[in-house]
C-alpha cells in the first residue's frame, strides 16, 4: 500500500505527496471521491490487471493478422 497526502488542488489537479513528501503525484482532481480534498491522507493500491492485459494482447494480435 502506498500512503499519500493531498497537499493542494491547483487548476483541476490534486497534488499528492507520497512517501513523506519524497515523491509528488499529479492526479486529476475530478477523479477523487467527492469527500476528498486538501489535507486528506489517502492510501493507494496498484495491481496488475492480467485479464485486461491478455484481452488487449489478443486484440492487438488479431489486428496484426488482418
Amino acid at each position: 500500500m502506498i500512503a499519500g497526502y493531498i497537499d493542494r488542488l491547483e487548476e483541476g489537479v490534486a497534488v499528492i505527496l507520497l512517501n513523506e513528501g519524497d515523491y509528488q503525484l499529479n492526479f486529476p482532481a475530478e477523479l477523487l471521491p467527492e469527500n476528498m480534498g486538501e489535507g486528506d491522507y489517502i492510501s493507494l493500491s496498484i495491481s496488475l490487471d492480467e485479464a485486461k492485459k491478455q484481452a488487449m494482447l489478443a486484440e492487438a494480435l488479431s489486428l496484426m493478422e488482418d
